[in-house]
């Protein structure tokens, strides 16, 4: 009677250790499955908390510059409820951009920019708390030899360090002045 029951329980022993380990198969597959949904949970409520706006102080977004240069006043507004850095970075978008006066892009210029903080030093990034706002510059500055009475277009960005592809940006338009004209 004794060697029936020990046999039982040696039985149900074995039941229980092949569904132990046929058992880590489904784990793994549920950890990473847990995992997955973590991580783009994760990124998503970080996408959604990121919020920032960046625009040219009274809405100027078009100018003329001489040949030496202009400046823009930009706002940089952190919306989200937490602290950020904004790398800052400038694209020349020429092909893509629509004059204001409605003239052809064919023949719109590159021209120089340079971020500069409320000092007018040098800047490549801005950290902000949540709801704070900071004024700086684009310097924009004419290459010798370029031609005047031409547009150009350039895309000013302020990526987010804390969402991985947020941005904020807005397009300046500057017409290079001519200055015998001037």
């Amino acid at each position: 009677m004794r060697t029936k029951t020990t046999l039982k329980k040696t039985v149900n022993f074995l039941k229980n250790c092949k569904s132990i380990f046929s058992f880590p198969k489904k784990i793994l597959q549920n950890i990473f499955s847990l995992l997955f949904c973590l991580i783009t949970g994760i990124s998503f409520s970080q996408s959604a908390s990121c919020n920032a706006s960046l625009v040219v102080e009274n809405n100027g977004n078009v100018r003329s510059t001489p040949l030496d240069g202009t400046y823009y006043t930009m706002v940089l507004t952190n919306n989200s409820p937490s602290t950020d850095t904004y790398s800052l970075t400038a694209a020349n978008v020429n092909t893509s951009c629509a004059n204001t006066d409605g003239t052809s892009n064919t023949e719109n210029v590159k021209i120089n920019t340079a971020f500069m903080d409320s000092q007018k030093v040098p800047v490549s990034e801005i950290t902000l708390d949540a709801g704070q706002s900071v004024v700086f510059y684009i310097h924009i500055t004419v290459p010798v030899g370029t031609s005047v009475e031409k547009w150009s277009c350039n895309q000013i960005i302020a990526t987010s360090k804390t969402c991985i592809n947020y941005t904020a940006d807005t397009v300046l338009h500057t017409y290079v002045i001519n200055p015998v004209n001037d």
